[in-house]
């Protein structure tokens, strides 16, 4: 409650310089364009968002928490730019340096804070009628300290690039065991089928013929048969001659 009532504070304090930031300003700019306030009220207006940077500092995990589902828009930029980098900063100590601008239609406080591990610039965000909408908390870090990172991302991007090629090298090296592995699954998945030898079917016996080339013989069986059958041997011609599978022969 106590940190709250702090915060509270420091806002008030800021609705004062920012009435006082209104009704000063150049002469020079155009009648609806933004004005700067003169040098006493932004350094007031400084020395206020200071106070302000002390409370957010001095914010807990609840009350991080709470502000982050606040509907108040300063609120939950506050309490999420200090819960993303409150850890790297510490407490906060003083405030170095600050500045003010005009960004279209708005107003910007840049401040350089200094806190227990680190300095850090802060930058408050005001609409056109000097209500905070938003703050951003960013750490500063030296040339060594920004040399030493770039350098980690370096190494940490090409020891990913190497892994990323030795694996990509494994998996080439496992293609030529693919078609095997294929050829073999195939045969598994299709197993052969017994062709059944076809029934042989038996050739049909063709009765033999018995050529007869004995023109005497052919002569008298004709005229035996023509006396048989009462006519003359003219009519028909014997061609060959077959065993009957009778035992008798008889007339039809």
């Amino acid at each position: 409650m106590k940190q709250k009532w702090k915060k509270l504070i420091g806002l008030v304090l800021i609705g004062i310089c920012v009435l006082a930031m209104t009704a000063c300003g150049s002469s020079n700019t155009e009648e609806n364009s933004l004005r700067l306030p003169d040098e006493a009220t932004q350094q007031s207006l400084i020395d206020s968002f200071g106070s302000v940077l002390q409370n957010i500092s001095q914010l807990d995990d609840a009350s991080i928490k709470s502000y982050l589902e606040s509907d108040d828009a300063f609120s939950a930029s506050a309490a999420t730019a200090w819960d993303s980098n409150g850890k790297s900063l510490g407490a906060y100590v003083e405030t170095v340096s600050g500045k003010m601008k005009v960004n279209e239609d708005s107003y910007l406080v840049t401040l350089q804070v200094k806190f227990e591990k680190r300095t850090a610039e802060c930058v408050f965000t005001l609409d056109k009628n000097g209500n905070p909408t938003g703050v951003s908390i960013d750490p500063v870090y030296t040339m060594g300290e920004k040399m030493t990172q770039a350098a980690q991302n370096t190494v940490m991007g090409v020891v990913i690039v190497f892994v990323m090629l030795i694996f990509l090298s494994f998996i080439i090296s496992l293609m030529k065991y693919i078609p095997g592995m294929v050829e073999s699954f195939g045969k598994k998945k299709a197993a052969p089928v017994e062709a059944k030898p076809a029934p042989v079917q038996a050739a049909p016996v063709q009765e033999e013929e018995e050529l007869v080339d004995d023109g005497e013989l052919v002569a008298v069986i004709a005229a035996a048969i023509a006396a048989c059958e009462n006519t003359s041997t003219d009519g028909f011609v014997v061609r060959s001659i077959r065993k009957s599978k009778k035992g008798n022969w008889q007339r039809a």
